[in-house]
């Protein structure tokens, strides 16, 4: 196979290729454009560039002092429907190159994943957290990945240990001898499922830990965490849970 074409190189490598020559090919034009009107349009191309950045920093931030300006003031001066143009065409660009950062990424983190896979029959509401775990590894998002780790378990302790069997451990703490309300969460049915025999010290270690890391994410600030090492834990907690029910 000789005539291998544009094949001959990656799939990323052509991705990026084709992105960036439109987007040359693109400020080239537009500036060729403007350079034709004088002065005034190649100083408004300028501003509008800066404009579509900060809007869409603005937009990915959720916040953003004079995003809202930008808007208005556009929309007094020129034409709303070319401005939206612009606009959209350089979210295009931005968002496709981030998209490519994330399949740099992705491709190299796959890899960690297919080491996990196994046929395992979670409960249908932690598969559906469990699939959205493996979407936040792939494309870099570990905080947000904990999080999913967390609700994971959360959803399968709740689907395997039940209000009661929370009580019957319970009652046999200091605390819950002495009447305090038993703690019907994760962390008693964390608890709670060891003491029923439903898994090990490792597996209620690393649950614990699963857990306290995603309260940290969700009620502290965003974590800085090997991800990977928290979806190994979740796996080996859902293996052990099933392998001793």
């Amino acid at each position: 196979m000789n005539n291998k074409g544009a094949y001959k190189y990656p799939a990323w490598c052509q991705m990026e290729t084709a992105l960036d020559m439109y987007q040359q090919d693109r400020e080239a034009c537009l500036r060729a454009e403007s350079e034709k009107l004088g002065a005034e349009a190649v100083n408004s191309f300028d501003r509008y560039n800066d404009a579509a950045e900060a809007l869409i920093k603005g937009v990915q931030d959720l916040s953003g002092p004079g995003v809202l300006e930008i808007l208005a003031e556009s929309h007094a001066q020129h034409n709303m429907s070319a401005v939206l143009g612009f606009v959209d065409e350089h979210v295009c660009i931005t968002l496709a190159w981030e998209a490519l950062g994330m399949l740099a990424v992705g491709k190299e983190r796959f890899w960690d994943l297919v080491a996990l896979v196994k046929d395992r029959t979670p409960g249908e509401r932690a598969k559906e957290f469990l699939a959205r775990v493996a979407r936040c590894y792939l494309f870099g998002f570990d905080c947000e990945c904990v999080i999913m780790c967390r609700a994971t378990i959360d959803s399968e302790f709740e689907a395997e240990v039940s209000g009661d069997e929370v009580l019957s451990w319970w009652e046999t703490t200091p605390k819950g001898k002495k009447g305090k309300p038993a703690p019907i969460n994760l962390y008693g049915r964390i608890e709670a499922s060891a003491f029923a025999g439903k898994m090990g010290d490792a597996a209620l270690r690393a649950s614990h830990d699963i857990r306290e890391a995603g309260n940290k994410a969700v009620h502290k600030r965003p974590l800085h965490v090997d991800a990977i090492e928290y979806i190994r834990k979740t796996v080996f907690v859902l293996d052990e849970i099933h392998t001793s029910s």
